[in-house]
């Protein structure tokens, strides 16, 4: 006689699980363009690991001050739920698994709204002080500790005598690691790099029904959504960007215009995207973000062309101007423009091979980057320097590292081949 399954108690994170982005960016947003702007700065202070998780969560709830419970529940209605969510949820209930919604960032009472609409058995928040249906932008600072999803669920199994289920725990960030111990089994959806060394299983699709083969389904087939169209857009505004190296490699007049238009064109950029998120759209721009953007982008901000533009002109205005290595700095620019954007359009095409310490990157796709990139730089750049910045961008740029590849894979490839150069003038072996 064939073994029943295993009973099963699958705890979901909320954000950027259940739904796209963060409910507190959605809601604050949407309440007010100085406290969406004062938002991203809590943000950024957030992510740079300046702000612990419990100064940030009772700084942002501030911004919420005087919101009423009703509006912020018609909010709660109106996020972006993550593709397959309603699918998967029905799969796993008529599986006899039991789901449990978990968040230490959204409200109690918006968490049980979310499990009410997609059918989850148990939901648990955080708890926000109201008064005469206003919130007072106080919470409990306590329920904002990665455990605290960890005593929520134990209350759960408690209360309903659980004990007999397994727990899987499914979630994408940091803040979820205690989680992550406690569970039988630790679900990594879309991780960070940080995330990844506390998961079992890692799932990269933006679709909530590839969780199925990996928990409960293995019959069941997942459709794997495709948006090449855009993620070409993508890549080819990204190596567009390799008109920026050359102009200011063929002219040293032109430094100064490329800085200030460069350093313009991201205030605008970040000013867009506040506006974005206010509901209020900046022609063009708007539209190539929406273009060009990848899912888990859309509803939130996007800060890749803010590194993306620090990454082009910190390695010509540091390497290039002050220490007044120009074909170093352009090269280094141009081989990650170039290697980046065709390795990533390669693999999406081309790739069959991913390495094992990176599955995000093919050899099909590296082979492909590094080749066009190679040829390109050899219109501008002695073979030495072309063959050093093509090996060396490619190789960073496989390096599954915390920073962002925008900024890490021009910047040391320009600090490794800087370092060279001047070893190498010590033996009058000049590269440039």
């Amino acid at each position: 006689m064939a073994a029943s399954p295993p009973r099963r108690i699958i705890a979901f994170d909320v954000d950027g699980v259940i739904i796209q982005g963060f409910w507190l960016y959605r809601v604050i947003a949407r309440y007010g363009l100085l406290r969406a702007i004062a938002f991203g700065v809590l943000g950024i202070l957030y992510e740079a690991r300046i702000m612990g998780v419990a100064s940030f969560m009772r700084f942002a709830y501030r911004l919420l001050k005087d919101a009423p419970k009703e509006w912020l529940i018609r909010m709660t209605d109106q996020v972006y739920l993550i593709r397959g969510v309603k699918k998967t949820f029905r799969i796993l209930k008529q599986q006899g698994h039991i789901i449990a919604l978990l968040s230490s960032g959204i409200p109690d009472f918006a968490v049980a709204r979310l499990a009410t609409t997609l059918g989850a058995h148990f939901a648990s928040g955080i708890r926000v002080e109201i008064h005469q249906g206003l919130l007072t932008g106080h919470i409990a600072a306590l329920d904002c500790r990665g455990q605290s999803k960890v005593e929520a669920l134990k209350d759960i199994i408690n209360a309903h005598n659980l004990h007999s289920y397994e727990v899987i725990a499914v979630a994408n960030d940091r803040n979820n690691i205690p989680l992550f111990q406690y569970a039988h089994l630790a679900v990594g959806f879309r991780p960070d790099p940080v995330v990844r060394r506390f998961v079992r299983r890692v799932v990269a699709i933006p679709d909530l029904r590839a969780l199925l083969p990996v928990i409960a389904a293995p019959t069941v087939r997942v459709p794997i959504p495709r948006r090449l169209s855009q993620e070409i857009i993508r890549q080819l505004l990204h190596a567009s960007a390799v008109l920026i190296p050359i102009l200011w490699l063929w002219d040293s007049s032109w430094h100064l215009f490329i800085y200030f238009l460069v350093g313009s064109l991201s205030l605008l950029f970040a000013l867009s995207e506040v506006l974005r998120s206010y509901g209020i759209q900046i022609p063009i721009i708007s539209k190539l973000v929406l273009a060009a953007g990848r899912e888990e982008e859309i509803d939130r901000y996007v800060f890749s062309p803010l590194y993306f533009a620090a990454g082009v002109t910190i390695p010509l205005l540091i390497f290039g101007t002050i220490f007044n290595l120009p074909n170093i700095a352009a090269a280094s620019v141009i081989a990650f423009l170039i290697g980046d954007a065709f390795s990533t359009i390669g693999g999406k095409f081309l790739g069959r091979h991913h390495y094992p310490f990176n599955p995000q990157k093919t050899i099909e796709g590296s082979l492909i980057g590094f080749s066009i990139a190679f040829i390109v730089l050899l219109f501008f750049a002695s073979p030495a320097l072309a063959l050093l910045s093509t090996v060396i961008a490619a190789l960073i740029e496989l390096l599954p590292l915390p920073l962002d590849d925008n900024l890490a894979v021009p910047i040391l490839t320009s600090l490794i081949l800087s370092l060279l150069h001047f070893i190498a003038v010590q033996y009058l072996v000049l590269l440039i």
